[in-house]
């Protein structure tokens, strides 16, 4: 068992000065400093205190009650070591990056169930049911999230609501192992194994923010990088053991090496952040009341829009478009992940020299960007393909990332599982309808013979599908630009 201490909460007064920005440092005697906010809430503005041992935020504007303050200037529990290094702050980027690995990796290699699925288990299945299965999985993960996954996670232990999580997508693919109907597969292999995903995910996300700092963002997207090596791993090996083991085998053997990456990331969690007795933010309807909020909740709703369309769409522009062979379809969604784990990384550590939200909004305006600059006046271009896909999958890749340190710069570290749940019911819209809504503009060109306007996209018909992705994830970043320069700050070379 491992042992606790608990530090002395220093409290004394500070200039208004001081109080005008937050403030973190994290020093090897474990002491971490924050600010209250001087235009917080008149509970915590009139304290005028500086508390240490805590990396516990009152958000401006927020709406707490004389009970939440009391709560959070509570002695905190916190563990041996210190933060931006140390043990524990290492096994916490190790810990999410096998969440992110397992999770991710399954549930971004389901193309490869859906082809076996299609051709050898369920061959009268039509495409668009067995896709949904591995839309349910995503889908489910962050309507849950929303719901009540991430307030969850706030309530009880990061250890114990990752187990349990890990529970449900081990039983879930075991499940589907025996399926023998779609609907089964739906149910098993697509809901029960989001529900899991969201357990493991939303806590596995805001566990690096926990005990680093100064280098939180940098943490963050090295935890992250975990969802695109994941589905790379997963698929190569799916790919292999699906024709010599069968699916039902290869749902199981998955099943156990899931269960195993997650049970090692349960025992390596280390939590800095206490408990909460009970959840201080309400309902999605009462927090789009926050500004900050608003403007984030509508960039997440056009952003997921964009984000999957070239997943889905590049191997058939290729084939369509395109005189190369599938094989380049191949490079470039591998050219995609591959840079998507570099932006994550390199992001990350941007973010923590210009600030996770100047950086977020940098890479969704970019990712929006390169679709519209790059892919859709491509047509057959090989260079022009290559060049959107190393730019998209760069900036993709710092989007994906930044959402957990962004969350914590906004409204504190320790409401991040709850805020990332509430954002992600936009993120589900997007994730829903994006891939649909870009299909029917596919086929609704090649109903009208498969040319689109001169003057807006190119003569064929996946133009109107790469330009609304672009303008889509474009509407998004603009969303984003008025949080940063409206609400939160008017000076451009300000660190936020």
């Amino acid at each position: 068992m491992s042992t606790h201490h608990v530090e002395a909460l220093e409290l004394r007064p500070v200039s208004p000065a001081e109080t005008m920005h937050d403030s973190s440092t994290g020093s090897d005697n474990d002491e971490h400093v924050e600010i209250l906010p001087a235009d917080a809430d008149p509970l915590v503005a009139a304290a005028g205190l500086r508390r240490t041992a805590s990396s516990i935020k009152v958000p401006t504007g927020s709406r707490t009650s004389k009970d939440d303050v009391n709560e959070l200037l509570q002695p905190v529990a916190v563990l041996p070591g210190r933060v931006d290094g140390g043990l524990n702050a290492w096994l916490a980027i190790i810990s999410s990056f096998l969440i992110h690995f397992a999770s991710f990796g399954v549930q971004y290699s389901f193309g490869v169930f859906q082809e076996r699925y299609q051709n050898v288990d369920y061959r009268d299945a039509s495409p668009s049911v067995l896709s949904l299965i591995g839309a349910l999985g995503p889908s489910t993960m962050f309507v849950s999230g929303g719901l009540f996954v991430g307030h969850l996670a706030e309530r009880l232990h990061f250890r114990t609501v990752i187990l349990m999580g890990s529970l449900l997508i081990a039983l879930g693919l075991f499940l589907a192992s025996f399926a023998t109907q779609v609907w089964q597969l739906l149910l098993t292999q697509g809901i029960l194994f989001g529900l899991g995903c969201a357990m493991v995910y939303f806590p596995g996300a805001a566990l690096p923010s926990q005990w680093w700092v100064k280098h939180q963002s940098f943490a963050s997207g090295t935890a992250v990088a975990g969802a695109g090596a994941g589905p790379l791993v997963y698929s190569l090996v799916l790919s292999t053991a699906l024709p010599s083991l069968g699916t039902k085998w290869t749902l199981l053997a998955m099943a156990g090496i899931t269960l195993a990456l997650l049970l090692v990331a349960t025992a390596l969690v280390r939590t800095r952040i206490p408990v909460r007795k009970r959840a201080v933010r309400g309902s999605v309807w009462s927090s789009l009341r926050d500004a900050k909020f608003r403007y984030l909740f509508l960039g997440r709703l056009f952003i997921p829009f964009s984000y999957l369309v070239p997943f889905f769409y590049l191997p058939s522009y290729v084939a369509s478009v395109t005189p190369h062979p599938p094989s380049f379809a191949a490079l470039l969604l591998m050219l995609i992940n591959v840079m998507s784990l570099v932006g994550r990384i390199v992001g990350g550590w941007l973010a923590d020299r210009l600030g996770a939200v100047n950086m977020y909004t940098i890479s969704v305006l970019f990712a929006g960007l390169s679709i519209l600059v790059f892919w859709l006046p491509a047509g057959a271009s090989q260079p022009l393909l290559i060049l959107f896909a190393l730019t998209f999958g760069t900036f993709a890749g710092g989007y994906i990332a930044l959402t957990p340190p962004m969350v914590g710069q906004l409204f504190g570290v320790a409401s991040i599982p709850s805020m990332m749940g509430t954002v992600s019911l936009a993120t589900a819209v997007g994730n829903l309808a994006g891939a649909p809504l870009a299909g029917a503009l596919v086929s609704a060109a090649l109903k009208v013979g498969g040319g689109g306007n001169k003057w807006i996209t190119p003569a064929h018909e996946f133009g109107g599908a790469i330009a609304f992705a672009g303008g889509m994830m474009v509407v998004g970043a603009l969303f984003m630009v008025y949080l940063r320069f409206a609400v939160l700050n008017r000076r451009f070379f300000v660190r936020y």
